[in-house]
């Protein structure tokens, strides 16, 4: 009898520790996992806002001409407005923050249009247009709790 309960004390033993190696285990991997998404999620918040921020930046490069670039108002909300002429026609493209998104909208320049008409680009929780001097603009964005800001000095000066 003594034999058994030997026996039977090791092998409880034995089966108590693969257990708690199992338990750990587990627990180990799903740190990890946890991890792993927490890191996935900030990489991506951080591609969106540089994405978005890049997109703008050639929009506005692309059109760096005098007076070509200006911020204006719609609904209370600050915009870019690019300004552009195709087959001498007059045309705007417009970028602005609505409903949780920046959104871009290209127009005839005297063509009035609602917020919801333009095309998302990305969404954002946040998005600010200020024009610090003639030709310097900060633009800020927001998602997921990250901020990124971009300095944008435009070469030609509006004439004087």
């Amino acid at each position: 009898m003594d034999r058994q309960n030997q026996f039977s004390f090791q092998f409880i033993f034995v089966m108590l520790l693969s257990l708690i190696i199992v338990i750990l285990s587990v627990m180990i991997i799903t740190l990890g996992k946890n991890i792993y998404d927490n890191i996935n999620e900030d990489r991506n918040t951080n591609y969106e806002l540089q994405v978005s921020l890049s997109y703008i930046a050639n929009k506005i490069r692309q059109s760096d001409k005098n007076e070509a670039v200006e911020i204006k108002e719609l609904n209370g909300i600050n915009a870019v407005v690019i300004n552009e002429v195709y087959d001498e026609e007059k045309y705007q493209t417009w970028i602005y923050f609505y409903d949780g998104a920046i959104y871009e909208m290209f127009t005839d320049a005297d063509n009035a249009f609602e917020l919801s008409d333009g095309m998302k680009v990305v969404k954002a929780e946040l998005f600010e247009i200020e024009k610090l001097k003639d030709n310097l603009y900060k633009f800020t964005a927001a998602s997921n709790g990250e901020i990124s800001e971009l300095y944008l000095s435009l070469y030609s000066k509006a004439v004087v």
